[in-house]
């Protein structure tokens, strides 16, 4: 049960509950909103927290009534004034988003009210995505695909990692992304047994295995995914793992639905891993879940012991690493239904349709 009054210091909570992507602080109290900030974002904030400065997103689903409280002559006094004005007594806090010395700032002026840790409660309201949202992550994904599509034909002898990457980025502007989710991982051969590859000015040869991770922005919402491209027919090694690690992920796809565990869920494309005899290559959980931030509740591991929403958007994507030869790792988002999932990625991962011919 959260309390009465929060102040919430996520960034990406500030967002979603007000639609303002300036720099500032957000008070929930009583069915109000008050959003603190200086004089550099009240054109902003006066546009965003009305809905007016973004069509299609956040905007369009916001209540009214938001208080813009200015704090440009600092934010002790514009609290103090706060605390008269509301007689707030006990406040809610995001302990895993605030400084210690911004807590102990609050703490020395809110000395009669009571801060109480909500963690992730307030994350917990973002897993269940509402149709607006649902439609912007849909279209972060169809751009994501025609970016991989368009990317696969422009490969050629010779082109380094950090050429691939780049290329990722100016055909994702190209087809209407915002921008980039985060930076894509491209991988090559040797490079992709490490999960969280960085790029590197190695340079594609023909025979190759590539990794590429990727994700776009639209409207503020991230899509996710990761394919492997082969650039000759693969070798015994490397069609075993992969057709392993595709088990894993499709044995997970068809277990997933609401209200089963992230534990669980890991443990349908664990066990298939761990059967093989290759548990330990399987370094990383096998997902989480996408929105406003590209990873975000709910978790798809080991240790995730809650349920998994009704309406939650995921990425399901085990992987294998074996150090200086190769990995693999597929990865599709899902949106969790009730009786299974929606498949929201596209992309064919049957191995030959990831084989092409290098120019």
């Amino acid at each position: 049960m959260l309390p009465k009054t929060i102040l919430v210091t996520n960034k990406t909570n500030i967002l979603y509950l007000s639609g303002f992507s300036g720099s500032g602080y957000l008070v929930l109290h009583g069915g109000k909103g008050f959003l603190f900030t200086d004089g550099r974002y009240k054109i902003l904030a006066k546009n965003e927290v009305n809905g007016e400065a973004r069509e299609g997103g956040l905007g369009q689903t916001l209540p009214r009534g938001y208080e813009i409280v200015d704090t440009t002559n600092g934010f002790d006094d514009a609290w103090r004034n706060f605390l008269k004005k509301t007689h707030a007594r006990v406040i809610g806090i995001e302990g895993n988003y605030m400084t210690l010395k911004f807590l102990k700032q609050l703490k020395r002026l809110s000395r009669k009210v009571k801060l109480i840790d909500v963690k992730d409660g307030l994350d917990k309201k973002r897993m269940v995505k509402r149709p607006h949202e649902l439609n912007n992550i849909k279209h972060a994904q169809s751009i994501t695909e025609k970016v991989f599509e368009a990317l696969k034909k422009e490969l050629k002898k010779g082109i380094t990692e950090k050429e691939i990457a780049w290329r990722i980025e100016v055909l994702a502007h190209k087809f209407g992304a915002d921008g980039m989710a985060f930076h894509p991982i491209v991988a090559t051969t040797k490079n992709s047994a490490c999960p969280h590859h960085k790029n590197s000015s190695k340079r594609l040869r023909k025979g190759d295995i590539l990794l590429i991770d990727m994700g776009v922005k639209y409207n503020g919402y991230c899509s996710d995914m990761t394919r492997m491209i082969f650039t000759a027919e693969p070798t015994k090694e490397q069609k075993k793992i992969y057709e392993l690690v595709l088990e894993a992920q499709e044995n997970a796809i068809k277990n997933l639905r609401a209200g089963i565990t992230g534990k669980a869920v890991d443990k349908f494309a664990r066990g298939v891993i761990k059967k093989a005899g290759v548990e330990k290559k399987f370094s990383h959980s096998l997902g989480h879940g996408v929105g406003l931030d590209i990873h975000e509740l709910p978790n798809l591991s080991q240790k995730y012991k809650e349920k998994i929403p009704e309406g939650s958007v995921v990425t399901i994507e085990p992987g294998v690493y074996l150090e200086g030869k190769f990995g693999v790792r597929i990865e599709d988002m899902v949106l969790v239904g009730r009786n299974g999932v929606t498949n929201l990625t596209k992309t064919p991962k049957s191995i030959q349709k990831c084989i092409i011919r290098l120019k």
